[in-house]
């Protein structure tokens, strides 16, 4: 019972109220200035109600809601009764127009809000399992490589910005296996998200290819299970593989920048170079990184990046966690971590 008052108070009285206030103005000189009022008002109050805060928001957007839409529906009976009589039509009479247009008007909102949900439905459906299962075929610069459906997994397309595919996304991922299907497609970039942070979420690694073990992908386990901020993995949370853009040489052009800064050199060979806000470290091989420290509790790590450029005409860059005094050993493995990675869609 207690629904039903709602009900009541905040939506079938509402529209009632606005919906009589307009439905008996039977000339067109009245008409028309009471609905620009109406419409006026309506704006107010519902922008009103929107803009506000607290837990009876909810209800106060109701009751403005269906006040505005009693009262265009009033508008609308009248505007059909002033047409009838014009016209002599008697389909249009008063006793016909003003009961179904309370009946149209109320249920519109509902109808409109079923079909709303319907599209949302549709648009987020879940992929079909042979898309979800199967491997798909792009070609990155010269490279051929097969992708799986899997999550933390974006591909830029070679049309412009908007031209991309989250493979976390059902809709994005429909169009995917639409656009490989019996094809190879050509793309820019892949981008392996797999640290968790800060676009992932939970819900996103809820795929078929979740449910399965991948020894063939070594990123697969970081993929379907976010990493703990606190965590030092011994592979990138982050990796891009890109088709240069320009002949301009990027990682040449960050080592000359590095060594413009103050060097220091541990006993094992580490050289690091302080910048005014991050620090570059090298190992003695050449190997360089540009790390900075997020100095929180809960990330107690450096936060480096690299970019290399591959033999295959590709530009490689990733991110990984480690601290200055792990960085020798630790470099070493996500260096070889992040080219087995690549090299898994290859096969």
């Amino acid at each position: 019972m207690q629904h039903l008052g709602l009900f009541a108070s905040f939506i079938v009285i509402p529209f009632s109220i606005g919906f009589l206030a307009l439905c008996f103005w039977w000339r067109w000189w009245l008409l028309l200035p009471a609905a620009i009022s109406a419409a006026v008002l309506a704006t107010y109050l519902v922008g009103g109600a929107m803009a506000g805060d607290g837990p009876g928001q909810g209800l106060d957007v109701a009751l403005a809601v269906f006040l505005a839409i009693g009262a265009a529906s009033g508008v609308v009976a009248s505007a059909l009764v002033i047409g009838g009589r014009s016209v002599g039509w008697r389909a249009l009479h008063p006793a016909i127009v003003l009961p179904i247009l309370f009946v149209l008007g109320f249920g519109s909102y509902f109808a409109y809000a079923w079909s709303n949900q319907k599209i949302r439905e549709a648009r987020n459906a879940s992929p079909t399992s042979s898309c979800m299962d199967s491997l798909h075929a792009v070609r990155l610069g010269n490279v051929d490589l097969h992708v799986p459906i899997a999550p933390g997994l974006f591909l830029w397309g070679t049309k412009g910005r908007d031209d991309h595919y989250m493979l976390w996304s059902n809709p994005d991922t429909r169009r995917f296996c639409s656009d490989t299907e019996g094809q190879t497609v050509a793309i820019s970039e892949i981008v392996f998200m797999i640290d968790g942070s800060p676009a992932r979420r939970q819900e996103e690694t809820r795929r078929p290819f979740c449910d399965r073990n991948h020894p063939e992908y070594p990123w697969a386990d970081m993929a379907c299970n976010l990493i703990p901020t606190e965590i030092m993995p011994d592979s990138p949370v982050r990796m891009n593989v890109s088709v240069p853009t320009s002949n301009v040489d990027w990682v040449a052009k960050e080592r000359e920048t590095m060594m413009k800064y103050p060097v220091s050199i541990a006993a094992d060979g580490l050289k690091s170079y302080q910048a005014d806000f991050y620090t570059y470290l090298e190992r003695p091989d050449g190997y360089f990184a540009k790390c900075h420290s997020p100095n929180t509790p809960s990330q107690p790590w450096l936060y480096c990046g690299v970019r290399e450029n591959s033999s295959v005409g590709l530009t490689v860059s990733y991110d990984f966690r480690t601290t200055k005094e792990l960085f020798l050993r630790k470099s070493l493995i996500v260096e070889a971590s992040a080219h087995a990675i690549f090299e898994s869609l290859k096969h």
